[in-house]
Order: C-alpha cells, then sequence, then structure tokens
C-alpha cells in the first residue's frame, strides 16, 4: 500500500476530527418551562426569613373570588369637567361649556347636516344629547348648578316623521 504525504496527512485528520465528535457530550439545550417545586415535598427549602410564618393551604379547598371591575364600567369619583362630542355629517358644530366642577356633558350628532348644539352647564350637571339624521336644527341646553340630568334623542325616521326621546 503506497500513500502519499498528503493523502496521509488528510487521513491522519479526518481520524482526528472522528474521534473528537465521538468524545465529546450530546447537545443538549434547556426546557424553556420554569419547573415548579411542591412545598410540601422532601427536599423543599425555603428563604423565607424566620419572623414569616407558611400557612399550608389544602389543594381542593373552594375558590373565592371577586368581582373587580372592568376599566370602563368602573364609576369613578371625578372632580373635573367632561365633554364628549361625537360628529358624523356635514357641516355640524357643537359648543360645550362648562364652570363649577363635576360637570359630565355628551354629545352625539350623526347623519346629518347644517346643525348646532350648545350646551351650557353651571356644576354638578350631567347631559346626554342625540341628533340623528336632523337637518338643520339648532338645539341649546342650559343646566343651572345641580340640575337634573337630561336625556334627549331628536331624530328624524325614515318615513319622515320626527322622534323626541326625552
Amino acid at each position: 500500500m503506497h500513500l502519499t504525504l498528503k493523502s496521509l496527512m488528510s487521513l491522519q485528520a479526518g481520524l482526528i476530527g472522528a474521534s473528537m465528535l465521538a468524545a465529546s457530550a450530546p447537545a443538549s439545550a434547556q426546557s424553556a418551562y420554569i419547573t415548579q417545586a411542591n412545598p410540601n415535598s422532601s427536599g423543599f427549602t425555603s428563604t423565607a426569613s424566620p419572623s414569616i410564618q407558611l400557612i399550608p393551604v389544602s389543594q381542593n379547598a373552594p375558590r373565592q373570588t371577586a368581582f373587580v371591575p372592568t376599566p370602563e364600567t368602573a364609576q369613578t369619583a371625578r372632580n373635573g369637567n367632561i365633554a364628549q362630542t361625537l360628529e358624523i355629517g356635514s357641516y355640524n358644530r357643537v359648543l360645550q361649556s362648562q364652570s363649577g366642577g363635576n360637570n359630565f356633558s355628551n354629545v352625539g350628532v350623526v347623519g346629518g347636516t347644517n346643525n348646532n348644539v350648545g350646551v351650557f352647564q353651571g356644576g354638578k350637571d350631567q347631559s346626554n344629547i342625540g341628533l340623528i339624521n336632523m337637518q338643520g336644527y339648532s338645539v341649546g341646553v342650559f343646566q343651572p348648578p345641580g340640575a337634573a340630568p337630561l336625556n334627549m334623542l331628536i331624530a328624524k325616521l325614515p318615513n319622515g316623521s320626527l322622534l323626541i326621546k326625552r
């Protein structure tokens, strides 16, 4: 058998590479999940200070749930004034003027043109006004301090009649 120096070197490099590959440990990755220890199992050690007592809890105890309102349904205490406007249509104008505190005003003008809405509140007032499909109407709301809440819907129905709901 006749081997050249070049082929002998490549054979030797291949044998060294194969032996290193066989000797290396298999690659393994850690789990992406966190293993949770059971505090009742043997071998569990607590790092809590001695002044804190751990209270055992039964695994089958009934769960108590409390109603926690979502942010949009929670009634928060407000000290300021809130004025909201929704205008869908053309050339509609809305003015909301609030003096004093704790005023809430909500005006919606949907599907109309050339409407004017003015809301003037003096303090601790609440109003909701909606105009639907109205053409060229003007509505003014004046609420002195502490007035009763006002909810009003004014709509032009498809048959041409006018609906005023208070």
